[in-house]
């Protein structure tokens, strides 16, 4: 052993045996790089005078003011959130972003890991050493050490994820060696330009071997391939279908399910003859040439046409990763899957009944044909044992329409779905039914059923020696509890014991969201508010409801309507296509286009608007025509849900970058979308004439009584329009339809598919710094990266805005002591004592080192609940009288105050120009924040931006969300 590691060593020893002397850890840190370059020769220095130098170098964060976090209610997906493995389970804890570890004999938790926000799946590694977990919203995937003698035990040790420059041609696209990708052009491209995710929502785990991983992106469309031994994405593999969660590998194959996979329905246009059937009405003259959204003259069905592709099931080579084989028409909406050992695939999933009423042209249907049955409740079989896969095979969880269920008897939205290592038994969640059931995979009858908590969503599954099912682990995870379930006898399944996860969502929110999950809320209780809208999103699909026939001449049906998005409510009243429900403006809708209604709810009340949206559901949608008495769900219940829907956010920004900052395609995209018009669209060019700021939607559109709904989120909805009117698959060419359900493509044919707007769309700030959720491992094979080093300057630029609260968690590694430590005034200060602090440098060093590995992620402020909404900025005026383009401010020489309107602006906002906070101020022009008079605000800046030209200016709440991106010019 040579002098300096002996001495490097000695040191070491040194600080594991001064632990408790935590104040002095955070001043040795600069000496514990100079004794890690001992081996060097470049410094040698001792123990004992390593100590005497401590002492003279003590921190200086003494009483440093830690800032709380905030967790807002995401509703993220979930694939495969629980695992049982070597004596203990592993599970996500949404609402916590943490991973909660049980010790299965005790059943009770043993550890909390921190990883990215909103973890929703995970696996083991084949070999037992790692676990990892999938971020949706951090857009990563957390590597957990799970080696018992290793000094990372139980900690994260590495982060997958993938980053590229934004703003120009997308560089995750898939090429055609099935998505092998040029390594150099991408790590060109991240060096320069503004940077963003490409590993978008991640969902599913799974891996081929203990050198492979798959990861389900979700709104990427593609399956990531991972080398486990790189933590690099080394090829992607495109699913040509929407939104692909669920995977399993057995064997040498790999089973893939999209989620709105869609069940071939669309309006009944066509470019052809008219036959009555499939063909109703010509959708080049209705459609291409006149895009009548009131459907006057003619009759609109819902069909199901067989040109519609509805791919469901796919299967690759874990080998070679080739595609062997894809399966149609196994369900509509695909939540979870599992396979045997034979090959047969069992999925869970819920086949949308739209088309049952659909022909409310031709045939008056309306609400009475569906029968409060609005999906079929089934498992769907797949014998993909031989050399391709047969034709499914359905497992109807409850009786056919018009036979209903029992009382208490419906098991609604199969959800997770796992199977005893015998291949006998299946064992099921119905998350809206809060139960687990068990079937007999042969017959496929319902063995036993068993009550849980709300919402369960994961299953892991443990066999007895002989292959019976034994014990199953269940994720409640709206509840955000683990039942404790004994299978041995599945005709009798029983709840041992309720394991309670820490939770920090808001009391109300959480009421709130049991009720939409809650399939009480149908009459036949197979169905919830969730099941067409799912994760708060949308199904994609057209449904025939109690929408009104519109007063003109020439509307003589019900018309069909895409369904919208819950998310992102809260000040876009009213809700729905037609202008009705949760009106507190009055005037025209659909139903009196020319007259004008008065308010239904009040505006300073917004839950009474939403209130008259959950009681007009119940009492509509949600209840069957011939026994309904105003709708199931008490009155408290109502009240949290029309509370929840308040809460419910959009997700970050897709693509803005992790410094905050838009390309230059994305202000592009801002003037066309809002200022200068989509070119050669003519006199509807301008497409911020309707779909105003600050959310992009307008109230009480000029002309037809419509609404125009909210454009955030775009990139993530293919059907389109009303009635889906661009969605015709005679107006598809067979290349679209081949290449997959690019929203891009759809919306280009309205002419805002262009790609500055659609930068706009995947860039515009919905509420969170382009730093949130974003995330940094360091280690010894990090430290000194490119990568790293920007993407901590960005965050620790962010959290010095107050834009983030930067986090770190993980472990001194000699010292055998956790790390857990927050950003504050330029040094990372321990949260635990609030004494201790680092630099980044000391940090960097340690890890290259091998003495610290630490987790680095930009977390949320603590006003971020149903208490505190995003603010919104506009244009003068109110905001339900907005019409026509928008008029920008423009500062001349001299002048720096911008007047403006607002909304939930608090005292202390910060001010942000084109992604930097700068200083400045707000107030009211009248009044108090944040209650000002007629809403108007006056932002005052420090100074003039230096460039004159275009700007975007942004407010952020103290510890709070971030307004949307407001345009203003400088001369």
């Amino acid at each position: 052993m040579s002098r300096q590691t002996g001495n490097l060593q000695r040191c070491s020893a040194w600080l594991g045996s001064r632990v408790a002397r935590a104040a002095l850890l955070g001043g040795a840190l600069t000496l514990i790089v100079g004794v890690a370059q001992a081996e060097s020769g470049s410094l040698l220095t001792s123990p004992a005078l390593l100590e005497s130098l401590v002492e003279a170098a003590l921190p200086s964060s003494k009483g440093a003011v830690l800032a709380d976090v905030g967790y807002p209610t995401f509703m993220s997906p979930h694939a495969a959130p629980i695992a049982s493995r070597d004596g203990r389970v592993y599970v996500v804890n949404t609402p916590a972003d943490t991973v909660d570890v049980i010790d299965a004999s005790r059943r009770s938790i043993i550890a909390r890991i921190s990883v990215g926000i909103d973890p929703v799946g995970l696996a083991v590694r084949p070999d037992g050493s790692e676990l990892w977990v999938a971020n949706h919203v951090s857009d990563s995937v957390s590597v957990i050490d799970l080696e018992p003698t290793s000094a990372t035990f139980l900690q994260v040790v590495a982060t997958v994820q993938e980053f590229a420059r934004i703003g120009t041609k997308r560089a995750s696209s898939v090429d055609k060696d099935n998505g092998k990708r040029a390594s150099r052009s991408r790590a060109r491209k991240l060096r320069k330009g503004r940077q963003g995710t490409i590993f978008d929502e991640p969902v599913g785990i799974a891996f081929a071997s203990d050198e492979k991983a798959y990861v389900s992106l979700s709104s990427e469309s593609a399956i990531a391939v991972i080398s486990v031994r790189t933590r690099k994405v080394i090829r992607r593999l495109a699913i040509t279908a929407q939104d692909p969660r669920a995977l399993v590998v057995r064997g040498n194959r790999l089973y893939v399910i999209p989620f709105e996979s869609n069940n071939r329905t669309q309006i009944s246009g066509c470019a052809g003859p008219l036959d009555g059937d499939l063909c109703t009405f010509d959708a080049i003259e209705h459609v291409v040439r006149n895009n009548n959204v009131l459907s006057t003259g003619i009759d609109v069905d819902i069909v199901k046409h067989p040109r519609v592709p509805d791919r469901d099931l796919y299967v690759f080579d874990t080998g070679s990763d080739q595609l062997v084989d894809v399966v149609d028409t196994v369900g509509t909406l695909l939540y979870g899957l599992t396979v045997d050992s034979a090959g047969r695939v069992y999925v869970a999933q819920t086949d949308a009944r739209n088309d049952v009423n659909g022909r409310a042209g031709t045939l008056a249907h309306g609400l009475a044909e569906l029968q409060n049955r609005a999906f079929l409740n089934q498992i769907t079989r797949v014998d993909c044992g031989g050399g391709s896969c047969d034709a499914p095979e359905f497992i109807d969880l409850e009786p056919l329409p018009p036979v209903d269920p029992d009382p208490g008897m419906a098991l609604a939205t199969p959800f997770a779905i796992q199977i005893s290592d015998d291949d006998s038994i299946l064992v099921v969640s119905a998350a809206s039914s809060d139960r687990l059931f068990t079937v007999d995979a042969t017959t496929g009858t319902v063995l036993g059923r068993v009550e849980v908590g709300a919402v369960p969503r994961g299953i892991a599954l443990e066999s007895t020696l002989s292959g019976g099912p034994s014990r199953a682990w269940v994720l409640n995870a709206v509840s955000n509890t683990v039942s404790v379930v004994d299978v041995s006898d599945p005709a009798d399944p029983r709840v041992s014991k309720t394991i309670r996860l820490q939770d920090p969502t808001h009391p109300v929110v959480k009421r709130g969201r049991m009720a939409f999950h809650d399939a009480g809320a149908s009459t036949t209780g197979t169905f919830s508010c969730e099941s067409c809208h799912p994760d708060g999103h949308t199904d994609q699909l057209l449904w025939v409801l109690d929408t009104p026939t519109c007063s003109v001449s020439g509307c003589t049906q019900i018309p069909p309507r895409t369904t919208m998005p819950a998310r992102g409510l809260r000040d876009t009243a009213p809700y729905h296509w037609d202008g009705i429900p949760g009106d507190p403006f009055g005037g025209r809708n659909t139903a009196n286009i020319n007259g004008g209604d008065p308010p239904n709810c009040t505006l300073d009340q917004p839950e009474s608007c939403t209130r008259f949206l959950v009681d007009a559901g119940l009492a509509s949608t949600m209840c069957k025509v011939d026994d309904c008495q105003g709708g199931e769900l008490s009155n408290a219940q109502r009240a949290d849900l029309a509370k929840f829907l308040l809460s419910v956010p959009y997700p970050p920004a897709q693509r803005r970058s992790y410094d905050n900052r838009m390309s230059k395609t994305a202000a592009e995209g801002f003037e066309i979308f809002h200022i200068d018009g989509v070119p050669g669209r003519g006199a509807i060019a301008v497409c911020g004439a309707c779909h105003r700021m600050p959310f992009l939607v307008s109230t009480n559109t000029p002309g037809t009584g419509m609404e125009a709904p909210t454009w955030r989120g775009a990139y993530d909805r293919w059907l389109i329009l009303p009635q889906g009117r661009a969605n015709i698959v005679d107006l598809i060419s067979q290349s679209e339809l081949n290449a997959g359900f690019s929203a891009q493509r759809r919306w280009g044919v309205t002419g805002t598919g262009v790609e500055p707007v659609w930068n706009m769309v995947l860039e515009g700030s919905t509420g969170f710094s382009g730093s949130f959720a974003r995330q940094v491992t360091l280690n010894r094979d990090t430290a000194k990266k490119r990568l790293s080093r920007k993407l901590l300057k960005a965050l620790e630029m962010s959290a010095s805005e107050g834009g983030i609260v930067l986090e770190s968690d993980g472990v001194f590694i000699d010292a055998a002591r956790p790390a857990t430590l927050q950003f504050v005034e330029g040094r990372y200060v321990d949260k635990e004592t609030g004494l201790d602090s680092f630099t980044r440098a000391d940090l960097v060093d340690l890890a290259a080192a091998g003495l610290f590995v630490g987790t680095f992620t930009g977390r949320l402020g603590a006003r971020v609940d149903l208490d505190h909404p995003q603010p919104g900025l506009w244009t003068g005026g109110a905001m339900q009288v907005q019409s026509g383009p928008a008029t920008f401010p423009t500062l001349a020489d001299g002048e720096t105050t911008l007047t403006l309107s607002g909304r939930h602006v608090r005292s202390g906002a910060h001010v942000i120009v084109d992604g930097r906070r700068v200083p400045g101020s707000v107030r009211c022009l009248n009044g108090t924040l944040p209650s000002c008079v007629g809403e108007t605000l006056l932002v005052e800046l420090g100074s003039r931006p230096a460039k004159a030209g275009l700007h975007f200016l942004q407010v952020q709440n103290p510890d709070g969300l971030f307004s949307n991106d407001f345009i203003f010019h400088t001369r």
